[in-house]
């Protein structure tokens, strides 16, 4: 316990550039990831560096995670989820976030609009590109479903497990110990990749996202770029692992004076930081129900 709270207060007392803009972790939880069975205990960077991967890969609202602490004075006031709940009922639309028309998140009155005492550290649970409409987004991933949108794909016959198989035409692959097989897998998975960043930078250009996001107290309010952040986009899933700058999971800072309009977070370019990480077993789930979500909220808007 004396070396978790050791830890506990470089953590505290270190500089941003050490630590970042990271949660304060309880105490319990350090002591959780500190080894118990070595008979040298590892030494306190090294600490520092699991604390932070592990943070930045975890749940944010696990009770006993963070410092409680901590928690109260980085989570959203309630007066904004709960104003949030009652006059945006229906996600943002990239027209009226971007102009403030008057049915958009940054219309009303003053007293709509809320601008942020603190620093506040969210995780991502959900993120759309709402400058595509969602057939365009359903078409895209029903191509992507079907291979279209794969580079680097070669199709090989591996060779028959019998050991008396005829090359007669020539046409069988000999794989030996299987290096061409493995060559193969990752010449496709690369090709994957190079596919899914260069359909980012594509999107990067012109998108507009809406986000839900999540405080560590386990309030979720949306967020829609107001004016185009670079570093968010929708990750792509390649050979079970997602690819960009804002994977679900996610963990951002939305820094002192981001403004929140009818309980919807305006992200600018400066008030907002991607501090990385992601929850993989999140990941999963988002994607493999997201084409059937999708196709489903299509045909309720056909049958409207």
């Amino acid at each position: 316990m004396e070396t978790a709270r050791t830890l506990h207060r470089q953590i505290t007392t270190t500089s941003s550039s050490t630590w970042g803009h990271l949660p304060i972790p309880s105490l319990t939880w350090l002591s959780s990831i500190i080894p118990s069975n070595t008979v040298r205990t590892p030494p306190l960077p090294s600490l520092l560096a699991t604390a932070r991967s592990r943070l930045l890969s975890s749940d944010l609202s696990t009770p006993g995670l963070l410092d409680p602490t901590w928690v109260s004075s980085h989570t959203f006031p309630s007066s904004i989820i709960t104003n949030g709940t009652q006059q945006q009922q229906q996600p943002p639309n990239s027209t009226n976030a971007r102009s403030g028309s008057a049915s958009g998140p940054v219309s009303g009155t003053a007293k709509e609009v809320v601008v942020l005492d603190r620093e506040i550290i969210v995780q991502l649970l959900d993120i759309q590109n709402i400058s595509l409409s969602k057939w365009e987004i359903v078409e895209e991933l029903e191509s992507v479903e079907r291979g279209e949108q794969t580079r680097g794909r070669q199709v090989i016959r591996l060779p028959t497990t019998t050991s008396d198989s005829n090359n007669d035409d020539g046409s069988d692959l000999d794989l030996g110990d299987g290096g061409s097989q493995t060559q193969l897998a990752q010449n496709t998975t690369q090709g994957q990749a190079a596919a899914a960043q260069a359909a980012q930078a594509k999107e990067r250009r012109n998108a507009t996202h809406k986000l839900t996001l999540q405080d560590a107290a386990g309030q979720k309010i949306y967020a829609v770029e107001l004016k185009r952040v670079e570093e968010v986009s929708v990750p792509k899933m390649v050979g079970g692992k997602q690819i960009g700058n804002t994977p679900i999971g996610c963990k951002l800072v939305l820094k002192k004076g981001t403004k929140v309009a009818r309980g919807v977070v305006l992200l600018e370019p400066g008030l907002v930081q991607v501090l990385g990480g992601r929850v993989e077993a999140w990941g999963k789930v988002w994607d493999e129900g997201r084409l059937e979500r999708l196709r489903g909220e299509v045909q309720g808007l056909g049958q409207t």
